[in-house]
């Protein structure tokens, strides 16, 4: 029978489920030393695990009698996973890496002391490639025109539409 029929038969499957988690914890903080992943705490790593040996055992529930094979089954399900995480959080790095460049200085007076947190960042840089999709060809030359610091003549009403955006994203951060 899968795992779950098992959880949930047995009285007390959560503890259950627990009590085969104790077994291969340290192999989840062996990675927790080994990886770094942003914003990541100690819970999120056993929440991760736990959801790893749940799927796991729903998969092979015949590892509830091979704890060798469990360990063996576990500590490769669960390393390809956080690399999965790891080669995404990387391939996010590089994608904002290829965005033009532009200068801190000219956008610091919006920037709370600290500046911004990575992942304020990404929102931030997603919201301005959000607004500049939705702005018509006019719009979207003066607001080119803009980032390059050149004068034009609407300018300032453009000056005051970011200003707009850009208290509403606040609001939401």
């Amino acid at each position: 029978p899968p795992f779950s029929a098992i959880l949930q038969a047995e009285k007390g499957g959560k503890q259950m489920l627990e009590k085969y988690y104790a077994k291969v914890k340290g192999i989840v903080h062996k990675c927790r030393k080994d990886y770094y992943l942003h914003l990541w705490e100690k819970e999120d790593w056993d929440q991760e695990g736990m959801i790893c040996l749940y799927e796991l055992l729903e998969k092979h529930p015949e590892l509830v009698e091979e704890e060798k094979k469990l360990y063996v089954y576990f500590k490769t399900k669960f390393r390809n996973r956080i690399l999965d995480t790891v080669r995404k959080q990387e391939s996010q790095k590089r994608r904002l890496d290829r965005m033009a460049y532009e200068e801190v200085g000219e956008i610091s007076h919006r920037l709370p002391e600290g500046g911004l947190w990575l992942d304020d960042y990404y929102a931030f840089h997603d919201l301005l490639d959000n607004y500049r999709r939705n702005l018509s060809k006019d719009k979207q030359e003066a607001y080119e025109r803009l980032w390059a610091d050149e004068r034009f003549k609407s300018r300032k009403s453009l000056l005051r539409e970011l200003e707009g955006v850009f208290k509403e994203w606040r609001k939401k951060v």
